[in-house]
């Protein structure tokens, strides 16, 4: 029975060792044009996990200033990994929050930011279906901010590249989905983290793009590449090997992709603090007086500083 056992589990494993396709959908398309170059099962609806706070970061990143001030509460205690550790009552900046959840996939920086904008998470979750139907992604229906699983959280591969494609137009969240490190001081202490896309670290026609993960939703992917001045945007849902599923892909516009080794010296892991990148403004200091103190010890005077409750 227990040879059994083992020959059925190798079976299981065989087609991701052999380099098949595990994605069960996905869909690469020109982001100018969207005309698709490849895909599979593309508007098949599935849970797409932390992809979803590819939505939330560009609410609010289009709802609140980047310096504004959000309080979570200590329901924020109560959300799973992964998390930045908010502390109830500390007031975190805007971008940072975007930052963390975006670079680190903070399921408590995505809640805290929903919040924060419509009072409450359901009330969040409505807004991000009437933006999503607004940029055309009509089979979207999430239900929270952060992509944590429900059973009727899902979206397409080819919606979760039109909602990529609408945030790429947005400066900062380009900006911040290719951001490597980022150290974040939670109240607790700093911590710099590394982001968890591989493909950022080694393969240079990468923008940058959000991964996602849980059990039941498999391993999910979106991200934007380069190549001879066009854009290429990559979607994929419910894999069992991301990373190869991913470069299988890429292969229909690149002769040359990242080997599984160099995929592999890519993981993401939390490392020790640095100076390599540093977010803004997380330590905030006399906020009755409309000031802002910075890691490197200047003050900056904030004109309106805006306060949210999360």
């Amino acid at each position: 029975m227990k040879s059994i056992t083992i020959f059925l589990a190798f079976l299981f494993l065989l087609p991701a060792a052999a380099g098949a396709m595990t994605a069960e959908s996905y869909v690469l398309v020109d982001k100018d044009s969207f005309s698709i170059v490849a895909g599979k099962d593309y508007h098949r609806l599935l849970p797409p996990a932390s992809t979803t706070k590819v939505l939330t970061a560009i609410l609010a990143l289009e709802k609140l200033g980047e310096q504004d001030c959000v309080v979570p509460t200590k329901d924020v205690l109560s959300i799973p990994a992964s998390k930045l550790g908010l502390v109830p009552g500390r007031p975190y900046a805007v971008i940072d929050l975007v930052t963390g959840a975006l670079v680190n996939s903070a399921n408590d920086a995505a809640y805290a930011l929903g919040v924060a904008i419509a009072g409450s998470e359901k009330q969040f979750a409505d807004m991000m279906n009437e933006k999503a139907y607004e940029i055309g992604a009509t089979d979207t229906h999430f239900e929270n901010a952060s992509g944590l699983y429900l059973s009727g959280h899902r979206t397409s591969a080819y919606d979760l590249a039109l909602i990529f494609r609408y945030a790429l137009a947005n400066k900062r969240f380009d900006e911040i989905i290719g951001t490597r490190y980022f150290t974040f001081d939670n109240g607790n202490g700093e911590v710099r983290y590394k982001n968890h896309n591989r493909l950022l670290f080694c393969f240079a026609p990468s923008i940058g793009g959000k991964t996602g993960y849980t059990v039941l939703s498999r391993h999910c992917y979106v991200g934007a590449f380069e190549k001879g001045g066009k854009t290429y945007i990559l979607a994929l849902l419910g894999s069992r090997n991301l990373w190869s599923d991913a470069v299988s892909i890429l292969k229909e516009v690149y002769a040359e992709v990242p080997t599984e080794r160099e995929i592999s010296l890519a993981k993401w892991t939390h490392v020790s603090p640095s100076p390599s990148y540093r977010v803004t403004s997380v330590s905030y200091h006399v906020v009755k007086r409309h000031v802002v103190r910075t890691r490197y010890g200047r003050a900056r005077r904030l004109r309106h500083p805006r306060i949210h409750r999360a």
